[in-house]
């Protein structure tokens, strides 16, 4: 565990566990291993997004890309929804219509959330060791 490969494993595990919602640990930890990063660190920080979270952070995504595509509350025009038939077939269209404000968001979630996860954990690696590093100074003067 140094400085770099600590924000590199936490930035992973965030991106890959926002943007892939199913055994996004194995593939973290997979991608940590060329990409330098701590695996366990990837591993543990995809943990965070779980079947708890989903539903919450697919509506955040689902807001975020209308906003990001500047569209109007209405996903669609809901009088074109009345000619699909059956319950399945609206359904489909329904997910159909919302599919890429939700896969805008949940990229631009990722890239958020593993540039944040970054920053903050780089940040706070280093004023861990300047403590360390302050406390070793006093205990020789001190000495």
């Amino acid at each position: 565990m140094h400085r770099r490969s600590v924000p590199r494993g936490v930035a992973i595990g965030l991106g890959v566990g926002i943007v892939i919602p199913f055994m996004h640990t194995i593939l973290a930890a997979l991608l940590a291993i060329p990409l330098r990063a701590n695996v366990a660190i990837a591993a543990a920080f995809t943990l965070l997004i779980n079947p708890i979270t989903i539903p919450a952070m697919y509506y955040l995504a689902y807001r975020t890309g209308m906003w990001e595509l500047h569209a109007d509350a209405a996903v669609m025009d809901p009088s074109v929804a009345r000619h699909a038939s059956g319950e399945l077939a609206r359904l489909l269209f329904w997910v159909h219509e919302a599919s890429g404000p939700i896969a805008l968001g949940i990229l631009t979630m990722a890239i958020a959330a593993a540039a944040v996860g970054y920053f903050f954990t780089a940040i706070v690696w280093r004023m861990w060791i300047a403590s360390k590093l302050r406390r070793r100074r006093r205990a020789r003067t001190g000495s």
